[in-house]
């Protein structure tokens, strides 16, 4: 697989004001109307992240139609598992409903903040306003993730009857120190897309150098699966996984996707991944450097 930098959509200087820095955790959807919906998170003043978005055109992804002019979901109360800001995992067309899921912020005394994993629900079916399911979230630490959670991607159920998947990720070793994490991607699953089982089992392991693996994003093309990733090592890169079928064993394509940049927005790191299919096109955006405070872009990608 091969990806072809497109350039920067967006930056939170090109938002309003609520949008005090980064533009960061692109999520698309495809509107009812056609219009290309990308979530992403921008930070207040008070640099916690909130949920927002821009509408793209389609058929030229450089268009920008127009831009959330309040947050869509802002940080929850005090004490809160998502009281200090709010992570994009993933966004989905339930019925009429878009159910978002995301991992929440909070801080912890000895280390630099503990995640946990919620849902929030837009009504209105188009992602204008979020409500929580709960104050409390529906996926926290566990016997299985003891240290902290992140970044949900969901798979609601194809046919009735089946299960809800989620890949997440979880840190299998404690400390106080980004660096001393084993960040891995896990999953969990679900009868009902709120209650959830987790499975302790590592879907993409770390190898030599990388500490952490997260933000997965599943793309389905056809008969195969592709599994984007962020790896964190000094800095983050975008990975690739494929499998030949369903419980078979993850198999990393690349470790680098986008590779070096010339452009100062992404040439220290690119991360967050988000893949789609666009009239027979594949696209990835993604974040730029330190967390996406850079801004956020785009990519396309060939087989």
């Amino acid at each position: 697989m091969q990806a072809l930098r497109l350039g920067k959509l967006f930056s939170a200087e090109d938002g309003p004001d609520w949008m005090h820095s980064h533009a960061t955790y692109p999520t698309p959807l495809i509107l009812e109307d056609g219009t290309l919906r990308l979530f992403l998170v921008s930070r207040g003043a008070d640099n916690l992240g909130r949920v927002g978005w821009i509408d793209l055109d389609p058929t030229d992804l450089s268009n920008v139609l127009q831009i959330s002019d309040r947050a869509a979901l802002e940080p929850g109360a005090l004490g809160a598992f998502d009281d200090r800001g709010i992570a994009i995992g993933s966004v989905h067309r339930i019925g009429r409903e878009l159910w978002l899921y995301y991992m929440g912020w909070n801080k912890a005394a000895d280390v630099p903040f503990r995640n946990a994993i919620g849902l929030a629900i837009s009504r209105d079916g188009r992602g204008d306003c979020f409500e929580r399911v709960s104050e409390g979230p529906i996926l926290d630490r566990n016997r299985f993730d003891p240290f902290t959670l992140s970044y949900p991607f969901v798979v609601p159920p194809v046919r009735a009857g089946d299960d809800w998947l989620m890949y997440y990720g979880t840190n299998r070793a404690g400390g106080d120190r980004e660096e001393t994490m084993q960040h891995e991607l896990t999953f969990a699953r679900s009868r009902d897309g709120i209650d959830w089982g987790p499975s302790g089992e590592t879907v993409i392991g770390l190898k030599p150098g990388e500490f952490g693996i997260s933000r997965p994003w599943l793309l389905t093309q056809e008969a195969q699966e592709l599994l984007f990733f962020s790896i964190r090592r000094s800095q983050y890169a975008i990975g690739v996984a494929t499998r030949s079928a369903v419980g078979q064993p993850w198999q990393r394509l690349t470790s680098d996707l986008l590779g070096s940049s010339a452009d100062t927005w992404d040439n220290a790191a690119n991360c967050y991944p988000a893949a789609i299919t666009l009239a027979g096109r594949h696209f990835l955006f993604y974040s730029g450097n330190q967390y996406g405070k850079t801004g956020l872009g785009v990519a396309s990608l060939t087989d």
